[in-house]
């Protein structure tokens, strides 16, 4: 056990290391982590039309709208992760590079999740809120998969599950803390659609936790993904 203890903290010392030396290189990351942000508070205003053909449309447009800025936000990441450069120079390929590749994992998360929701709808709420929170854990490397590995359609899921399982701890502290967090600051951001001024706190604060967090985690991913446990334990003598 404390093995993995003194690997969880070289593991994380490492990862903070690389994203608090790449941060000076994400203000393109943080722009269009910015607009995806403010696009979570756009979602809330859906609430006022409720007829079914628009909340179809709305729905939708939102869904070509997130890939769009989940393609600038995976190349931007790229970029930085792998390349330690800003991607100024690359940007413009965003679409063409990961327009498929995110919309096949996002429509294969989105698929699990609407079997997931219909088949709980017998449980107590909190009791389905907890499952979707373990299935946001479990797919909680599916950007990390896209813009370093290039996996896409429904392997993504397995693939993610794989990961998160051989790195449950190193990772899976990490997945939890973010995908919580991050929670708190969408409800927070969609309960204060019509006050402008709290609304537009809670997106610069959710666009500064995701902007550290995605390098973060794209930092520990290849550390990871690149060295097993043996092979960390073996590099520590």
């Amino acid at each position: 056990m404390m093995g993995r203890i003194k690997d969880f903290l070289e593991c994380s010392k490492y990862a903070f290391t690389e994203t608090v030396k790449k941060l000076k290189k994400s203000y393109i990351l943080f722009i269009f982590i910015v607009i995806r942000s403010m696009f979570e508070g756009m979602k809330g205003i859906v609430f006022f039309d409720q007829s079914f053909e628009s909340s179809l449309f709305s729905s939708l447009i939102n869904y070509f709208i997130e890939i769009t800025i989940l393609c600038f936000i995976a190349q931007s990441l790229r970029s930085i992760v792998l390349y330690n450069n800003t991607g100024k120079k690359s940007i413009e390929n965003s679409i063409s590079n990961f327009f498929y590749l995110v919309m096949s994992a996002v429509f294969c998360i989105y698929i699990m999740e609407l079997v997931i929701n219909n088949l709980t709808q017998v449980l107590s709420p909190g009791l389905r809120i907890l499952i979707l929170f373990l299935f946001k854990i479990i797919t909680s490397a599916f950007l990390e998969l896209v813009y370093i590995e290039n996996v896409y359609g429904f392997s993504i899921i397995g693939e993610s599950f794989r990961f998160v399982k051989n790195n449950i701890l190193t990772w899976g502290v990490y997945a939890v803390i973010f995908t919580f967090i991050e929670g708190v600051l969408i409800k927070q951001i969609g309960l204060n659609v019509l006050n402008m001024s709290n609304e537009a706190i809670f997106i610069m604060l959710l666009a500064l936790w995701d902007t550290f967090f995605l390098l973060f985690k794209g930092n520990l991913f290849k550390f990871l993904n690149k060295h097993s446990y043996r092979q960390r334990k073996f590099m520590r003598g």
